[in-house]
């Protein structure tokens, strides 16, 4: 009996999360359900008596499909675990389709007992896999809910790290060339073309021009690529070259242009400087006290498996093969601007 119900709880938060989620984003907006009002309960007895009803409520049996029984409880524990999205998108939609997802749910995983699937070699793996993904999941949030970080950790990391913490605002030009030996018709510029086009651009820049007026002026469809907006961004998150660049160069400055690396679509890449902002220790404390939680969770782990005999066969889990074809490159882009 509790190996079917946890059965059917996966399935169904699968089920329903598959479901639900896609509801979600065509939601634009989400109105959460308004807690109750009413009076407070003004005795020792009528709160037992709430606490009463409460248990018997969650105990209530609010769905039969077959010989299986399904409780308030459950549904909503159900509920529970799905995304605050999901769950904006149950409230403006009622239960009952959650209820039928759920049922459906219940009809095959009883089906599929009655064609004993559950003896399948394939669906035991997935099984015992998903329960040891579930166990898993909750040490983990075991471990981390007992982290700790204090103030004076915060204030030292801080301190330590400081330069880390200061931001550029940039705006990134692309100017994009041919493959070499490209057919006739590739889109891009010629290596010529393209440093030609690249100069001029940084030159506008230079003389002040405005960057919308730069964009428009230079404009050349799925070639030539402008920041109309500056971007902010962090140490690590540019090409080395223009990472130098973004910190050192005084507000305004242009940098040169450089060459996409090997791997990528051939680009020139270059950047305007806009402003520089150091964060106090106040701006980044959320931020720093998750990396030192981090930290620590990490350390955890590392000492569980340090008291624990893992072996793993090196032949088979080893490092990429030499010659084996690389991960794909992305475009040359600027990332997207961190959170504040």
């Amino acid at each position: 009996m509790g190996k079917r119900n946890w059965v059917h709880s996966v399935l169904a938060i699968i089920v329903l999360a598959a479901f639900l989620v896609p509801a979600a984003a065509a939601q634009k907006s989400g109105t959460p359900a308004k807690p109750a009002k009413g009076p407070a309960a003004s005795s020792v007895k009528s709160q037992t008596e709430a606490t009463a009803n409460g248990a018997a409520s969650s105990d209530k049996v609010v769905m039969k499909v077959g010989a299986s029984q399904v409780t308030q409880s459950e549904i909503d524990s159900i509920i529970s675990n799905l995304s605050p999205q999901a769950q904006q998108t149950l409230a403006a939609q009622g239960r009952r389709p959650l209820g039928d997802e759920y049922a459906k749910v219940l009809l095959l995983s009883q089906q599929a007992e009655n064609d004993h699937l559950e003896s399948s070699p394939e669906v035991h793996r997935r099984l015992e896999l998903q329960r040891v993904q579930t166990l898993a999941q909750a040490e983990y949030e075991k471990m981390a809910s007992e982290v700790k970080v204090s103030p004076d950790e915060i204030g030292r990391y801080f301190t330590a790290h400081q330069p880390e913490y200061e931001t550029a605002q940039v705006r990134e030009y692309v100017v994009r060339k041919k493959p070499v030996g490209a057919k006739e018709g590739t889109v891009g510029l010629t290596p010529e073309e393209a440093t030609a086009k690249a100069d001029a651009i940084r030159k506008a820049l230079a003389a002040g021009t405005d960057p919308k007026k730069v964009a428009q002026d230079f404009a050349m469809p799925n070639i030539v690529m402008s920041d109309t907006e500056p971007r902010t961004i962090r140490r690590g998150q540019l090409l080395p070259g223009l990472d130098k660049a973004a910190f050192e160069l005084k507000d305004g400055a242009v940098s040169d242009s450089l060459d996409t690396p090997p791997g990528t679509p051939p680009a020139l890449v270059f950047i305007q400087v806009v402003g520089h902002h150091q964060a106090d220790q106040k701006e980044v404390a959320p931020e720093i006290e998750n990396a030192l939680r981090q930290q620590k969770l990490d350390a955890e782990l590392a000492g569980l498996r340090s008291k624990t005999n893992v072996w793993m066969d090196e032949d088979y889990f080893k490092g990429p093969t030499a010659g084996a074809p690389a991960a794909p490159q992305q475009p040359p882009a600027a990332p997207p601007a961190p959170k504040p």
